[in-house]
């Protein structure tokens, strides 16, 4: 799936997308950051059939608002 860019509360993000077995995975990266935020999705209730890219960007900018604000810690 292409990738996707968004802009919210004045930060620019760029989202890549990973298909697994389990369902998607989101990489969400603020620019200027080198790490990003990983965001499962995971099959079933919640994705629109015919608009899966859409419900993963929507659940995406969703969880930004939730994601903290300074540089992600490397586990």
């Amino acid at each position: 799936m292409e990738p996707h860019s968004f802009e919210q509360d004045g930060t620019e993000y760029e989202v890549r997308f990973e298909r697994t077995p389990e369902g998607w995975i989101a990489h969400i990266r603020p620019e200027g950051w080198t790490e990003a935020h990983v965001v499962a999705f995971p099959e079933g209730v919640g994705f629109d059939r015919d608009d899966v890219r859409g419900s993963l960007i929507a659940g995406c900018e969703a969880a930004v608002a939730r994601l903290p604000r300074r540089a992600p810690t490397r586990h």
